[in-house]
């Protein structure tokens, strides 16, 4: 329970709980049509086959249980007490994460519903023209058109924001100079930005985890400390950087989403409230006392203890109010036990004065894969978070055949509202957020069953494309297409249009597969193409074309360099790979991160950081492993950016830029870059603690600037 500090907070979060209001509404109030009666089975299409592959004898279809919702306060706080108390052992409640879904989960919240509006594809890095100039300025890649993504640098044309190591810098444009910087809390770890006009807003997790002084009575929290600070700066005065304001908030911070201004924070909280004892020696009578005092513990615990809070800290450092971040009203309840996380999505005014969420909407769940269009934001599990079972009972029969992917969906049409609209499920685990799309209430989600990486035989790993419809309440399955890369998994997923997606599978080879959606209801492999190596993030360019980017391999599937892949989609059922580059022992960020790829359309260029280090400047070469003939690659290590012009049909390696002007040879840390922006015609590149700036056209080093 929380200390006698916090009376104040007790005292607002009691009138809260007694009736149930919303921060968002003086007149929201629970759905009284809520039911625990409702079933959901979902409809499981027969298994299409894959060209090429084989049919994949019944997939593991996902099946919800039924619906239920809290009917009051006293029941959301039964919901949790009732399973704590269960589960509660001498040393607490296991490590309070990571807890697998043990059955499917179906949510309903108080409210749903709201307007759809069409989402178009981001097909090429978006230009945009700054303010008081006519140069045009690359900004961050990004899923979809317009829907603002953070990242570490972000531009307006004129000037250059970053963060580094917690520590903003405005950079001007034209003087190519440092005008400004603001060191923040030692609190932060890392951090992103999102900017709007004069507004920064800077989003980190900070936390002390387990640590700190021990509480008396042997007490300690049930659950690690986790929380997310957002600060808002005032860019108008560069010299003069100010903090307007700072909200933190308890939990961790997993990404957020900006739309015409309009921020969407996604939070994962655990419950702060709660102490918990252990036992005072190693005798059973002790373990039994533990016991039986933490079950106590819980049953007096109050809806206090579990629900996350948040406090707003003023332009002055003075802070306010402990406060809820949202009523109970406004979480939806799961209908088996998944965890004591509440997912959390927050609504944030990017301009406003205050530092108060609009509107908040949670629900008991966990999550880290974050997708949004302009009108849906769609949070799902992903497999880092199944990992670790701390509560799986130990007759517990699921396996890697049953492991699911979990979607909440959100409303975020109107800009002072957040409103859940429903959950699905569906077999496997997705990649990353290009797994994700979504239009007009249609989702479109692909995933792989049995990846290799849960252990034992990959013979059984397939993948899937699964289309959902909003129907009630719920994301419901209406077509899927399986057999995807027999024994191999996803790594890259793109949606190239509202009725084309294209996905990447590998094991040895690289299948692309090209799924026509144009029927909802019946999902199809139009074409596939098989070349050796791996793309694991592609980017669409426009008139048919498909950069991928990712590995070379051989024959037998062993990755031999960084690799630039330009893919002829014209024709769905002829794919074909019309040129490629390879870096022998190169790796790129820009695999994993799509924010540090750029794409730059008025030039045709791409650009990649790229590393090559010491240690994979080898080739093997022999029939078994520990009989190869070492071959030393014709390559050299190097920290740096190649920079690329794409044309139809064509690839050509312009160039290699590095953060000093340097040849870039010998790997360096600090010649490492991490992201490029178009500006006019320079080629700004961002590295661990520098800025570069270089001619886009000729690639020559015009001058650095140090950010630490």
């Amino acid at each position: 329970m929380r200390r006698t500090t916090l009376i104040a907070v007790t005292a607002a979060v009691a009138l809260v709980v007694s009736g149930c209001t919303s921060t968002a509404s003086d007149d929201a109030t629970p759905d009284a049509a809520m039911s625990a009666d409702a079933g959901f089975p979902l409809a499981t299409a027969p298994p299409a086959t894959s060209a090429g592959e084989a049919v994949v004898d019944d997939p593991v279809a996902a099946q919800f249980v039924g619906l239920s919702a809290a009917s009051s306060c006293d029941a959301l706080l039964d919901h949790y007490v009732d399973n704590a108390v269960e589960l509660v052992t001498p040393w607490g409640l296991g490590n309070g994460g990571g807890v697998i879904m043990m059955e499917g989960e179906v949510l309903e919240s108080a409210e749903a519903g709201g307007d759809d509006s069409a989402v178009a594809m981001d097909s090429a890095a978006e230009a945009s023209a700054p303010g008081g100039g006519g140069d045009e300025f690359s900004t961050t890649n990004v899923q979809e058109q317009g829907v603002d993504e953070p990242d570490t640098v972000k531009t307006d044309g004129a000037r250059l924001v970053t963060i580094t190591e917690g520590r903003v810098d405005v950079v001007d444009v034209a003087s190519a100079e440092v005008v400004g910087s603001l060191r923040l809390d030692e609190e932060y770890w890392s951090g992103e930005l999102l900017m709007a006009g004069d507004d920064l807003l800077v989003m980190s997790t900070t936390g002390q985890g387990w640590g700190g002084p021990m509480p008396v009575d042997n007490l300690v929290p049930a659950f690690p400390v986790q929380r997310t600070i957002i600060t808002r700066i005032d860019l108008a005065d560069p010299s003069d950087l100010q903090v307007v304001g700072s909200a933190t908030l308890e939990g961790a911070y997993r990404s957020a989403r900006m739309v015409d201004g309009t921020v969407r924070l996604v939070i994962e909280s655990e419950p702060t409230g709660l102490v918990l004892t252990t036992p005072t020696d190693s005798g059973l009578s002790a373990e039994q006392e533990a016991l039986e005092e933490n079950r106590r513990l819980l049953r007096e615990s109050d809806l206090d203890d579990w629900m996350p809070h948040y406090r707003v800290t003023g332009p002055d450092g003075v802070d306010g109010d402990v406060t809820p971040l949202l009523p109970c009203d406004q979480v939806a309840l799961p209908t088996e036990f998944s965890g004591f996380e509440t997912l959390s999505v927050v609504t944030l005014e990017i301009g406003d004065d205050g530092m108060h969420p609009t509107s908040v909407a949670g629900i008991v769940a966990s999550g880290e894969t974050v997708y949004a269009s302009s009108d849906r934001l769609i949070v799902g599990t992903s497999p880092w978070g199944q990992w670790f079972i701390p509560f799986a009972a130990e007759d517990d029969s699921r396996g890697r055949d049953d492991i699911t992917t979990q979607l909440h969906s959100f409303d975020i049409t109107d800009p002072t509202a957040t409103t859940y609209v429903g959950s699905g499920e569906v077999a496997g685990t997705m990649v990353n957020q290009f797994a994700l799309s979504e239009r007009d209430g249609v989702v479109r989600v692909a995933t792989t069953t049995n990846p290799g990486w849960w252990g034992g035989g990959d013979e059984a790993s397939q993948s899937s494309l699964v289309v959902l419809a909003e129907q009630g309440g719920e994301l419901v399955e209406t077509g899927r297409v399986d057999g995807l890369g027999v024994t191999e998994q996803i790594h890259s997923v793109r949606y190239l249009s509202d009725d084309l997606a294209a996905i990447v599978t590998f094991r040895q080879t690289d299948p692309l597969y090209l799924v026509d959606t144009s029927d909802p209801t019946a999902p199809t492999v139009a074409g596939e193409l098989k070349i050796p190596g791996v793309s694991t993030y592609l980017h669409p360019i426009g008139d048919g074309w498909l950069l991928g980017v990712g590995q070379d391999a051989t024959d037998e599937g062993r990755m031999t360099g960084l690799q630039l892949s330009l893919f002829d989609v014209s024709d769905p059922s002829d794919p074909r790979r019309v040129d490629n580059l390879t870096w022998k022992g190169g790796y790129s960020p820009a695999e994993h991160d799509h924010h540090a790829f750029l794409h730059w359309p008025a030039t045709g260029q791409v650009v990649l950081p790229i590393e090559i280090h010491d240690e994979f400047i080898e080739e093997f070469e022999g029939e078994e492993p520990g009989d190869q003939d070492i071959a030393p690659r014709e390559s050299k290590p190097f920290s740096g950016a190649v920079v690329v012009e794409v044309e139809p049909g064509r690839l050509a390696e312009q160039g290699m830029v590095t953060q000093d002007g340097s040849d870039g040879v010998g790997w360096d840390v600090d010649r490492s870059i991490q992201r490029s922006l178009v500006i006019g015609d320079d080629l700004w590149t961002l590295g661990w603690n520098s800025l570069a700036r270089h001619d886009l056209a000729t690639l020559d080093h015009e001058t650095e600037l140090s950010l630490s």
